[in-house]
């Protein structure tokens, strides 16, 4: 991040967002690129591909999100819905005088790059979405009156995939959730970043596995890049596993409680019914061992017609594939905006 300047912005409802942005210039002709990390990063998870991303004719403005790093961390889910968060990025690109972004998020990223699109379309003309496909409202009227519940949710995906990809949510959401995650840090990261073949589905996707693996303070194998920096890693590891044990993890997974309780159903139900069909082009970048964020999870709103104007790529990596396959995902996106957004 060393390009980009730090700055802070607090927004009308009190809160404090800090961001990197490289900078208006002459040379920056094109969209500015809006780059939302997810869970439980920060901005700091796009710099393996900055060298492929400045020299495009692209500003780029990447915020640490509510919940995160330098940024707010309430710890009341209500102050997490689409709704207030997309006001909160909308009122940074105004200070920032920046009129139209192509949004670009990873994991619960790709949720709000989503949102950047359904509260505030004028700014969007682009969508980037790793990993993550297109988590669309239902604005039907049938829709509007069906709230989400996990238990339903992963009924229905068991049946459809062989097991509940979201099993995880029952710790991330539980009342314990933080406690558990916060006292258990390193294990926490190797959860996240091991190697081993299937491990995504064996922890995520299997009822009480990453309660268990965490309480009982369990390491594994992880990726060249998640190791400690003495072994050859990235750095990444020491960085995240500070940060993560100043911040502590009630703040960001809100994010989670925020969909599970309902508060982005009680405010995405007020939607206009044509505002869940993305009318700019969207980039999909799937990830082939990506469990719980497959893949094929494109397929349903493409087939609804959500996305009329879509590309979909593949890169061999699991879910932090920024972190993983920096190279193809960089390469993916690069194609994408030169293809689409010539400047």
């Amino acid at each position: 991040m060393d390009a980009l300047t730090y700055k802070s912005f607090t927004t009308t409802r009190s809160q404090t967002y800090t961001y990197y942005d490289s900078g208006p210039s002459a040379s920056k002709t094109g969209f500015a690129l809006l780059l939302l990390h997810g869970f439980p990063d920060s901005a700091d998870i796009f710099n393996p591909i900055l060298p492929q991303l400045l020299p495009l004719p692209h500003r780029l403005i990447i915020p640490n999100l509510l919940g995160y790093a330098g940024t707010s961390k309430p710890t009341d889910p209500a102050a997490y819905t689409s709704k207030f968060m997309a006001a909160d990025i909308a009122e940074l690109l105004a200070k920032e005088s920046v009129n139209q972004v192509i949004a670009i998020g990873h994991d619960w990223g790709s949720y709000m790059a989503r949102s950047m699109y359904l509260w505030h379309p004028e700014f969007v003309v682009g969508l980037g979405l790793l990993n993550v496909g297109y988590m669309a409202p239902d604005l039907s009227e049938e829709g509007r009156k069906t709230p989400f519940d996990l238990q339903v949710t992963n009924a229905v995906t068991e049946k459809l995939v062989g097991y509940p990809i979201f099993a995880y949510w029952e710790l991330f959401t539980g009342e314990d959730g933080p406690a558990v995650l916060g006292a258990h840090v390193e294990s926490m990261w190797t959860v996240m970043h091991g190697e081993k073949p299937g491990w995504m589905k064996e922890l995520f996707c299997a009822r009480g596995a990453m309660r268990e693996y965490l309480t009982a303070d369990r390491r594994v194998e992880v990726f060249g890049y998640a190791k400690d920096a003495s072994q050859g890693g990235s750095g990444y590891k020491e960085a995240w596993v500070e940060r993560m044990k100043k911040d502590g993890f009630a703040g960001s997974l809100c994010w989670y409680r925020a969909m599970k309780e309902n508060y982005n159903f009680e405010a995405e139900r007020m939607l206009p019914a044509d505002r869940a069909v993305a009318k700019c082009p969207v980039l999909f970048v799937g990830c082939t061992r990506d469990a719980v964020c497959r893949e094929d999870g494109i397929q349903r709103p493409k087939e609804l017609g959500l996305l009329p104007d879509l590309t979909v790529k593949s890169v061999q990596a699991a879910h932090w594939s920024l972190l993983e396959n920096p190279k193809d995902m960089g390469e993916a996106i690069v194609e994408f905006l030169k293809e689409r957004f010539p400047a």
